[in-house]
């Protein structure tokens, strides 16, 4: 077969010169060529399904076959071979050439047989005679079946471009709407192209075979390949692809409101905090807090959180029932709790328990988490700024255990490399500890004891330095009576500090600070009456120690005079009851009572 078909191409072919006269209006190609073979010896080849919806008109008096097949199929993408033996053979945009230049073959017959460089097609032949051949190997495009193959425009054989435009249109395949903004490239070529917004483009290809890509935001990518012979129009459409996301449960405590006491209460939590988005590499449960809703923060720069409109100071912050004075580190940047060694947050914004005393704005209850018992595990963290570590020690196991965290910051460090003399020569660190001690006694009784201190340092380009501490002891011993009585003895001590020191260029350098302790006692009982009706009382004692400011010269030349505002000291005592009782699972009633005394005692 192969031999047949090189001897085809190469037979010269002369068509007789027949001169006809024809006459069409508007008639299918299919009866024309059926007229044309009634009156010609001519025999047409072709296939039905490229000329069953083409209509051909014109007139034709005396004229050769070449001239009136050359003005029927001039608007079609059919072109046309006449053999010597007046057969006419219809090819769909290429054209068969019956005749290679001389030497077309040179060196490539050294490599391939001439029998397969015959079974290409070979397109393109300029008017000197020369080929530009575009090699299209179908055996390859049928191994991927996906990839849809569309010849473009007709092939001219006096046409010298080798560059043809190609335009069109992409909408989308359901909606019909025209996609703006697609994609269209060539693959493994610089050339592209994208749509307008009404979905046109036009972009230029050189001729053969051209993979194109095209892509569109939402969209299933489509690739094609397109042979292109001249200029054409190919319009595209796109399936949306849609993104099957995984299963999203929505958990939420759908009657909490209605079956808890304390409305306005919100429970953070701390593991989940870890999936937050981190601040300068730290996790912060005061951040989440204030995305809350009633919780904002107090502006920039400025620490502390405004909760229905309180201000900052009318917030109580309690580490294991101790209270912390400044839960910030510089500026409230950051918390001075740390995220690894927290157990639970409760948030109470509306009715705060009679435990914790009269609050105007809210209570941030946090507690310490209580270290393994049963083997060492720990974490730590490296952020740009600070470093976390926190260990969980086991000393008698399943009885007793101590929790450790501590972080710090090496801003001083990263200050110290900088250019600018100012920023040099300035301070910001901050560091803070926690220790924590847990232990069952026995079955009825157990003991936690927590250690924590804070420190803040910093000076900004100015002559001042800032710092401040927070140190807490607290200590709880749980007792159960029995099935129906248990109770607390908690004993905590704050100690909180703040100072200034200005070293300048004139001699009023000083030191000035102010320092507030305080020491509280409670015994806390519950009794559960029954499943729906529980009892709550204590009864606490608070001790005041507060040294509202002290003033000291710095140096031997300043002349700042040395002022002591006098101490203060108060002693507040308050008995507390609280009754819950659960009428159904969506009413409740609670009531409380809170009395306080206090006694200022004077310098």
């Amino acid at each position: 077969m192969k031999h047949l078909l090189f001897l085809f191409l190469l037979v010269s072919s002369l068509s007789i010169a027949q001169n006809i006269s024809l006459n069409f209006e508007n008639t299918p190609l299919k009866e024309a060529i059926l007229k044309i073979e009634s009156q010609t010896d001519y025999q047409f080849y072709y296939i039905e399904n490229w000329i069953n919806d083409l209509s051909v008109s014109g007139k034709y008096t005396n004229l050769t076959i070449d001239a009136i097949l050359e003005d029927l199929l001039n608007v079609t993408d059919l072109n046309y071979y006449i053999s010597n033996n007046n057969k006419i053979i219809f090819t769909k945009n290429n054209i068969i050439y019956d005749r290679l230049p001389e030497g077309f073959f040179g060196d490539l017959v050294k490599e391939d047989s001439q029998e397969d460089i015959i079974d290409k097609k070979y397109i393109d032949e300029d008017a000197s005679g020369n080929f530009n051949p575009v090699f299209f190997d179908e055996s390859n495009n049928s191994a991927n079946k996906k990839i849809e193959t569309i010849r473009i425009g007709k092939e001219n054989k006096s046409g010298t471009n080798t560059v043809f435009v190609l335009s069109g249109f992409i909408s989308h395949d359901l909606t019909e709407k025209p996609i703006s903004k697609a994609t269209l490239k060539i693959v493994g070529e610089n050339i592209g192209v994208v749509t307008d917004d009404k979905g046109f483009f036009e972009i230029e290809l050189p001729t053969g075979l051209n993979k194109i890509e095209i892509k569109s935001l939402g969209f299933k990518e489509v690739q094609k390949n397109i042979i292109i012979y001249n200029n054409g129009k190919i319009n595209f459409s796109l399936s949306q692809q849609i993104e099957s996301l995984g299963e999203v449960i929505i958990k939420s405590n759908l009657e909490k409101n209605i079956t808890e006491v304390n409305t306005g209460a919100t429970t953070i939590d701390v593991k989940k905090v870890k999936n937050i988005p981190l601040v300068l590499g730290e996790r912060d449960i005061f951040k989440v807090a204030a995305a809350l809703p009633g919780i904002t923060s107090a502006g920039e720069g400025a620490s502390g959180y405004n909760v229905r409109g309180g201000k900052t100071d009318q917030n109580l912050y309690l580490l294991d029932d101790g209270v912390i004075y400044n839960p910030t580190h510089f500026f409230g940047l950051f918390s001075a709790i740390n995220p690894f060694t927290t157990g639970n947050v409760n948030i109470y914004k509306g009715n705060i328990p009679a435990e914790y005393g009269g609050r105007l704005s809210s209570v941030f209850d946090i507690k310490t988490k209580d270290s393994n018992t049963e083997k060492f595990s720990g974490e730590a963290s490296i952020g740009p700024v600070t470093s976390n570590i926190a260990l969980e020690i086991p000393i008698v196991k399943e009885k007793s255990s101590v929790l450790i965290g501590g972080r710090s910051t090496y801003s001083d460090w990263i200050l110290n490399t900088l250019d600018e003399e100012k920023l040099k020569n300035s301070k910001a660190f901050f560091y803070d500890a926690i220790l924590k001690y847990n232990t069952i006694i026995n079955e009825n009784n157990n003991l936690k004891v927590t250690g924590y201190y804070s420190k803040d340092k910093f000076s900004i380009t100015s002559d001042s330095t800032y710092n401040y501490s927070n140190r807490l002891i607290s200590a709880q011993w749980n007792h159960v009576f029995n099935d129906k009585n248990k109770g607390s003895v908690i004993f905590t001590n704050s100690d909180y500090r703040f100072g200034i020191g200005f070293d300048g260029d004139t001699n009023t350098d000083f030191d000035f600070g102010y320092k507030n302790n305080e020491t509280e006692l409670k015994f806390q009982l519950n009794y559960f009456i029954n499943p729906s009706h529980t009892l709550s009382y204590g009864l606490s004692s608070k001790y005041y120690k507060i040294n509202p400011g002290e003033l000291e010269s710095r140096g031997s030349e300043s002349i700042v005079v040395p002022k002591t505002i006098p101490q203060e000291q108060a002693l507040e005592s308050a008995l507390y009851i609280s009754d819950e009782f659960r009428v159904s699972d969506k009413f409740l009633i609670y009531a409380g009572l809170r009395y306080s005394y206090y006694i200022a005692l004077g310098e």
